[in-house]
């Protein structure tokens, strides 16, 4: 019998949405559902500016953390290629790829934003190389909130069922299609593997599914 995966923290930073103070919308409550139903434990923190931002991802750099936590969860408002951080900064993927530079090896980054991850695959090729990231995980169009956030818990929930690499991920994406209906493909979810470091002795490629 196969051994069960053991469970991967989120690591979440979300934006401040609207640049509205009274604003309640927010993601706690999928990441509370998921720590109280024993699914994974979570970090949270909330990030108005790019200074706030960088010193959370930095905390998250950190090996005894990223270890206990490996799938960064990024929570904003997007475009193509970014995640906008308020009303005038953006964050691209580049600046996000330098920032996380090989410290992201074995680890899952999930975009919970509209469009970011509508871009050319060069590009996205790229971010995986720079990073190490097993994958990315995200949307390549302007989203609804209440789909989207459904589409996190069930992407979050398949996450923990298989393990982080390169046949695991392949196994929630086939889960993701067969057990959640035609959700991802209202929301363009688009997941993109990266198999040069997930096999560095085998055939080096990465595949967009």
């Amino acid at each position: 019998m196969a051994a069960t995966p053991r469970k991967k923290g989120i690591y979440c930073i979300e934006g401040l949405w609207d640049d509205n103070i009274r604003d309640k919308s927010t993601i706690l409550p999928i990441l509370d559902l998921l720590d109280k139903r024993g699914y994974c434990d979570y970090i949270y923190h909330d990030s108005a500016t790019i200074a706030e931002l960088e010193f959370y991802l930095k905390k998250w750099k950190v090996k005894t953390i990223n270890k206990k936590f490996p799938i960064l969860y990024l929570a904003f408002h997007g475009d193509k290629g970014s995640i906008l951080i308020n009303n005038k900064e953006e964050y691209s993927l580049e600046q996000l790829a330098l920032f996380l530079k090989d410290k992201c090896v074995g680890k899952v980054i999930y975009f919970g934003s509209c469009s970011t991850l509508r871009m050319d695959k060069r590009l996205i090729k790229s971010f995986l190389d720079k990073t190490g990231a097993i994958a990315v995980i995200g949307y390549k169009k302007d989203i609804d909130w209440i789909q989207s956030t459904a589409c996190d818990l069930f992407v979050f929930e398949a996450l923990q069922q298989e393990r982080l690499d390169n046949r695991g991920i392949k196994k929630i994406y086939d889960n993701i299609k067969s057990d959640y209906g035609n959700l991802h493909k209202i929301l363009n979810l688009r997941i993109v593997l990266n198999e040069r470091r997930s096999f560095p002795s085998g055939r080096r490629r990465h595949k967009i599914l």
